[in-house]
């Protein structure tokens, strides 16, 4: 995948998170991800479980993404 798709694959994800679409928001995920949280130590294992983890919590999140960047994942420094 290049910077151009994944920037759309994560386009869609923020975007399907603020109209509170849990299915569309975790279609990025593969079924077998593993998501930490350092703050907590928590880790999470598998999409079904990350959803279902974010689907319970009571707060609606919103955020301004500000800037990217990304080395060694992505192919390229910054998007």
């Amino acid at each position: 995948m290049g910077d151009q798709e994944t920037r759309a694959a994560l386009d869609r994800h923020w975007a399907a998170s603020a109209a509170g679409d849990q299915d569309a928001e975790h279609e990025i995920y593969h079924d077998d991800v593993i998501t930490d949280y350092p703050q907590s130590g928590e880790r999470i294992h598998g999409r079904r479980n990350l959803q279902a983890l974010r689907s319970s919590h009571p707060a609606k999140l919103t955020f301004t993404i500000r800037r990217i960047s990304a080395v060694g994942i992505f192919g390229s420094p910054n998007m």
